[in-house]
């Protein structure tokens, strides 16, 4: 059996003797405050709709920076939030699923917390989801300036599906993106993938970024799964079924306070475990994701605390799944198909009022063009099912106060009332209070109701084989208690706290009849309570130590799913260090997650992941060199199945190694100062 918890006191150790713990911090010069931890002080943007301090912000809020995603060698999304504090991530080989404070139901599509880019939402209209964690998130990370992890319910701003977290991405604007940045990555488990982008002035206060990448990873082979562990089945082996290969495509232009956006991509997986009792080992079986939206943006100063937002996009979800099943007649070639198209405008306007503060008051409106379920087998004998496509339409108005009303007490109260054609009417309302003693402490009181909307999948979707509709399913609810507290000492020790308790009311789950057809209804209430640890210390010379722990129990009938992949604990250790001159970095890391229950009843054992990264910063002929190591001591471990897996668990990759190349020229000064003299949005010219 490894040690992991050796080979991560061995770590610590490198770390600290190749920087030298202990050395004298040098004098700072200059009028920095000496209530700045680390440089620059992060800000959040999703948690109120408008860029403040994370001691500010009216939730419990972690950031991640472009310097942290470089430094720790992030190569996806789940990446990241695998080392956020409380979140933990699945992988059932064909997507990567987030548990967040304990909720993460096998086979779940990411429904209950939001992903966004610069605020616009990727939730999609046919299934609800955001199955955007690994290569399927279309956005590549060289691109991102900030990650913002803002816990709670956010549907007071956002609506449907804001229910146990936000996560937005704020990509980097043209006007500091470098000219050119071409990158090319692989890996021991099969990945190959190369990405161009770059940014151009363009004249007349015209700023262009533009990137795309492709990628064609073979994956782990093979790969053994006992439950298939016969002659007829290969013995349980899969080979080469853990392929994906795709393209990312991103562009962003800037001209005064305007801002366009286009995100196009496409990923396509082969799926090794056999959905719903298909042929084990056959590469007919895949899915492919396509996600796309183009967006303009407004933004505008009135006055001098005055600010005008406007947007309006098109968005679209393209989904196709080949299943081939054994039958008398032979293979049975059966398709899935889902496209979804919607549109939607939102005008937000935040302004002071005498007395009560600063007000942010918006409305929404969203109308689909297109919810298409389609089901058919194409041999050996055509045969279809009758599609779905429900169309809905909604329109919320939301508002928000900000209230500081003495110098020390800040008071949030806002609220949200959301209708559609489809679903039952929304009010979602959200307070909270924050007392700031000092400008280096907080304690927040938090309360925020949210709520999320049965996609048409589930609720209308019937091919009388696996599932049948529920026309009447309700909408799920939830309330949220919370309290945090957040200190900051001097310039080295940022410390966390956060104890919480939700509510939940009609949670929609998939519920077996006659043990043959599933239908989604609404189940009993569950109640969850758990608290969260955070501190971080910088110890000199850039050397950091980020160290968490969650711990949660969730309140709940015998035998609820909501108790499957749920584990009671979740730790978190991060250590970073400048080790030559500033060019090169080690960076090292440990993942806990305790025992989690699998949906027949069993649990699979705790998870201990060692993670360690080196990176080579403007080496000769403009290079950066990235070196990882993934699973340091090859620890083996499994995640819980889902319920279209024939199988209680899925073991998980063994220890691998990457390396990744990038080549970004400098940016000449005559070029930076036409650059400069270029306006950002929001900005008067």
């Amino acid at each position: 059996m490894n040690r992991p918890r050796n080979g991560a006191l061995w770590i610590i150790f490198c770390l600290l003797t190749a920087n030298g713990l202990g050395q004298d911090i040098p004098a700072e010069t200059g009028a920095k405050p000496e209530s700045v931890l680390f440089e620059p002080l992060p800000v959040v943007e999703a948690a109120s709709l408008h860029e403040q301090t994370l001691l500010e912000a009216p939730a419990s809020v972690t950031v991640i920076t472009d310097e942290e995603i470089r430094q720790r060698g992030y190569r996806t999304l789940a990446d990241v939030l695998a080392d956020v504090r409380g979140m933990y991530v699945t992988n059932d080989r064909a997507y990567h699923y987030v548990g967040v404070r304990g909720f993460s139901l096998p086979g779940d599509a990411n429904n209950r917390f939001l992903v966004m880019i610069n605020g616009h939402s990727l939730t999609e209209n046919v299934y609800g989801s955001a199955n955007y964690f690994g290569e399927d998130f279309g956005l590549d990370l060289d691109l991102v300036k900030r990650i913002e992890i803002v816990r709670g319910p956010s549907s007071a701003l956002y609506g449907t599906n804001g229910m146990f977290a936000t996560i937005n991405i704020v990509t980097k604007s043209p006007v500091e993106y470098e000219p050119l940045r071409v990158s090319a990555e692989l890996d021991t488990l099969g990945e190959r993938k190369v990405q161009v982008s770059g940014s151009q002035y363009l004249g007349h206060g015209v700023n262009l970024l533009i990137s795309g990448s492709v990628f064609n990873n073979s994956g782990q082979s093979p790969l053994y799964f006992p439950a298939f562990d016969t002659p007829q089945t290969n013995h349980g082996l899969a080979l080469n079924m853990d392929g994906e290969r795709g393209y990312h495509t991103f562009a962003n232009l800037i001209w005064n306070n305007w801002s366009f956006t286009a995100y196009f991509n496409n990923r396509e997986k082969l799926v090794p475990t056999a959905w719903y009792g298909t042929v084990f080992n056959d590469r007919g079986d895949k899915v492919s994701d396509g996600r796309d939206f183009v967006e303009a943006s407004y933004q505008r100063d009135i006055g001098t605390e005055g600010q005008l937002r406007w947007r309006i996009y098109y968005d679209e979800y393209r989904f196709q799944g080949r299943f081939d099943f054994a039958s008398d007649l032979g293979t049975l070639d059966a398709r899935n198909v889902a496209k979804g198209d919607w549109m939607g405008t939102e005008l937000t306007y935040r302004f002071r009022v005498p007395l009560i503060g600063f007000l942010t008051v918006g409305s929404e409106a969203s109308w689909d063009l297109r919810t298409l379920l389609e089901s058919y087998y194409v041999s050996p004998v055509y045969e279809s099912v009758p599609p779905v496509n429900r169309l809905d339409r909604s329109v919320a108005l939301f508002f928000q106060d900000e209230w500081k009303f003495s110098r020390h007490w800040t008071l949030y109260l806002g609220g949200r009332l959301d209708d559609s054609r489809i679903h039952q009417l929304a009010l979602t309302p959200r307070a909270a209070l924050i007392y700031q003693p000092s400008d280096t402490s907080a304690v927040k009181l938090l309360y925020g109701r949210s709520f999320r909307n049965p996609s048409p999948f589930e609720q209308f979707y019937a091919d009388g084989v696996t599932q049948i509709a529920n026309p009447v399913l309700n909408s799920e609810r939830m309330q949220t208690f919370e309290a945090a507290f957040e200190k900051q000492l001097g310039k080295k020790f940022e410390l966390q706290a956060n104890i919480y308790r939700y509510q939940l009311s009609d949670l929609i789950q998939a519920v077996l009849l006659n043990g043959l057809l599933q239908q989604y209804q609404n189940t009993s209430p569950i109640q969850a309570n758990g608290v969260e640890m955070e501190a971080k210390a910088n110890l000199g010379s850039g050397f950091k130590i980020d160290g968490s722990l969650a711990v949660q129990a969730t309140s709940a009938d015998p035998g609820a799913l909501v108790k499957v992949n749920s584990p009671a604990r979740v730790g978190k250790l991060l250590l970073d260090s400048p080790v030559w001159r500033n060019r090169w970095s080690l960076s090292g890391g440990l993942q806990y997650l305790s025992e989690r229950l699998t949906l027949a009843g069993a649990s699979v054992p705790p998870v201990y992941l060692v993670n360690f990264t080196a990176v080579g910063r403007h080496l000769p002929g403009d290079m950066d060199l990235t070196l990882g190591i993934r699973n340091l001591f090859n620890y083996r471990y499994w995640d819980p199945a889902g319920s279209v897996q024939e199988m209680e668990s899925i073991q998980q990759d063994g220890r691998s190694f990457f390396v990744r190349l990038t080549w970004a020229p400098q940016r000449t000064a005559d070029e930076s100062r036409r650059r400069g003299a270029a306006s950002s949005p929001g900005k008067e010219p």
